[in-house]
């Protein structure tokens, strides 16, 4: 009898550490970053280079909503809000970005407590350095990021993660001149699986 007891009790706590991902879940997440950046930007004009790469801090919060289409892959829609300071040499800039990102996140089986995770996404996004249009641009974003979360208990998670974001602006007042950006950043985060 005891046996019994012992294995019913290991096959519950099983389906219970895999369910978090199981098809049919949602996953609500935030994450936020604060980090040092180095960013390569690239400023064309008619097709010409114009600027450097430029240095800076960049600070993030990204809301998300997934729902899981099959065990352990979840699509869903994430929300980005970013403010980076960046320097030139010659000129500091505080620049704001809004993206929407469609995406999907893939979670690996690694133990009871652990599940790595790796995810790819694209959309559109917004930036702006003030009023003026010439201060402004959108264009597309293409996003890869991979992480770890730490599963506190059943329904909720820690996030670490690495994100990488590569954007192709156009300027709102004149669409020749475009910018190329592409990013990385470390963050923390918590998920709520439902």
């Amino acid at each position: 009898m005891k046996k019994l007891l012992l294995f019913v009790a290991i096959a519950f706590l099983s389906y219970t550490v895999n369910a978090q991902t199981e098809k049919g879940k949602w996953v609500i997440s935030g994450s936020t970053s604060i980090s040092y950046a180095t960013t390569n930007l690239t400023l064309e004009f008619d097709g010409e280079e114009i600027s450097d790469d430029t240095k800076g801090s960049i600070f993030s919060l990204t809301p998300s909503v997934g729902y899981f289409v099959i065990n352990n892959l979840a699509v869903g829609l994430d929300l980005s809000f970013a403010s980076a300071n960046n320097d030139n040499g010659t000129t500091d800039v505080t620049t704001s970005s809004f993206s929407s990102i469609l995406g999907g996140t893939y979670y690996f089986e690694a133990g009871d407590k652990f599940k790595p995770f790796v995810g790819l996404g694209a959309g559109l996004i917004s930036t702006s350095s003030g009023d003026d249009d010439s201060l402004k641009s959108n264009g597309l974003a293409l996003r890869g990021k991979g992480g770890l979360a730490y599963f506190v208990n059943q329904s909720l998670s820690i996030d670490f993660s690495v994100l990488y974001l590569n954007t192709n602006q156009k300027n709102k007042e004149n669409s020749d001149l475009v910018s190329k950006n592409s990013s990385i950043a470390v963050g923390l985060g918590f998920s709520l699986f439902l």
